[in-house]
């Protein structure tokens, strides 16, 4: 289907993607850098997505031809434009993502994740906005403690040190190993977040295991996820 392209919105220091579209470049994978957004020939049609072209790698790409896209990236950053001058970096920076993310927004073709404002990448949540909505669904949750001072910033969350199983939510596909329960628990988290990719972590391998986090970006270098991926869009 190398006559389908399919786009990865990345970092241009993303591994995991260059090496997710080297091993599949034959398929139609092709990498799409925040710089390309300079290009020239980008097209958004409101109302009629399949008249609107990305520009990456080889050129212009109408969207009509596109087999998905995969986004690696929750906004353009300013960091990532070192061709823009430098008193213009935040605005035009701004102007890509809010362009970008109406971009995939109007996409008929399947986008892995979607935007989920602001993010283009499905939503940004906290460790704790994650645990709320597992307990919506009715999945047991480690329990998550932030300390807080008078006047202090919100700290970041820890990081799961308590995983012990990851599973991969690849489409309907769950990579990994994993007792059944918490397959299923990965699949209606995901499903619950409306994310096409969702790593999720547990804190034991078997059915009583408790939720400790998610990763918005599983690592497509794997081949077990690129293929996958890649079964998910054919």
């Amino acid at each position: 289907m190398a006559d389908r392209p399919l786009l990865v919105l990345a970092d241009e220091r993303d591994v995991a993607a260059q090496a997710f579209v080297a091993r599949h470049r034959a398929e139609g994978a092709r990498l799409l850098l925040p710089s390309d957004l300079s290009r020239p020939g980008w097209r958004l049609r409101v109302g009629d997505p399949g008249a609107s072209v990305a520009v990456a790698e080889d050129g212009a790409i109408p969207a009509s031809a596109l087999r998905g896209v995969i986004t690696r990236l929750a906004a353009i950053a300013p960091a990532q434009l070192p061709h823009v001058a430098d008193a213009d970096r935040d605005y035009v920076a701004s102007e890509m993502s809010a362009f970008l993310g109406a971009w995939l927004s109007a996409l008929a073709c399947p986008v892995m994740n979607r935007p989920f404002v602001p993010s283009l990448s499905g939503p940004v949540w906290r460790r704790e906005q994650w645990a709320r909505l597992a307990l919506d669904l009715d999945i047991p949750v480690a329990p998550v403690r932030l300390t807080l001072r008078p006047g202090s910033p919100m700290p970041a969350p820890p990081p799961p040190g308590a995983a012990r199983v990851r599973l991969d939510v690849i489409g309907r596909a769950v990579i990994g190993h994993g007792h059944p329960r918490l397959r299923e628990h990965a699949r209606r988290l995901a499903d619950g977040a409306g994310m096409a990719l969702l790593g999720v972590f547990f804190d034991a391998d078997d059915g009583q295991a408790r939720f400790v986090g998610a990763d918005r970006w599983p690592d497509l270098s794997d081949r077990s996820i690129g293929d996958a991926v890649m079964e998910s869009l054919s």
